[in-house]
Formats: C-alpha cells, structure tokens, sequence
C-alpha cells in the first residue's frame, strides 16, 4: 500500500526539476519543515533526518511514508 502514497509523489513531481530541486534543497538548508504538493505532504524532521509523506486526504490505501533523508534524495532523482 505504501506503493500507492510514493506514486503519488512521483505523479506530484514528475516532469518538475525545479520542484525536485526544492525538495533537495530544503533537505540541505533547512528552510521548510513542510512542502505542500499537489497530491502529498513532505513533513521534514531535521534532528532524525526523516521525512512524513503523507496523502493530500486521510486513505488507507494511501498510508504515511515515513523515509530517511538520503533515501527521499535518491527516489526524487530517480
């Protein structure tokens, strides 16, 4: 199930360098604890280097991601 929630992500960001580019960047300057896409919600947790993605509305096909930094990093280059 969580497939359906990184799907999402992907369909939020494809074909956007600049908004893969701001997630990134919010990762290295730690400017945003949260980024608001069209379909899903990054929660940014600095101390423990993890995000929350979660789906836009409460689903449960679509559960909360919880992902390391380095790991959102490779999936948004990807």
């Amino acid at each position: 199930m969580k497939k359906h929630t990184l799907d999402a992500l992907t369909e939020s960001i494809s074909n956007s360098e600049k908004i893969k580019k701001i997630i990134i960047n919010n990762i290295l300057m730690e400017e945003s604890k949260e980024i608001r896409l069209n379909l899903v919600y990054i929660t940014y947790d600095f101390s423990s280097r993890c995000v929350l993605i979660e789906y836009y509305a409460e689903d449960n096909e679509y559960p909360d991601v919880e992902m390391k930094f380095d790991d959102l990093i490779d999936f948004v280059k990807k």
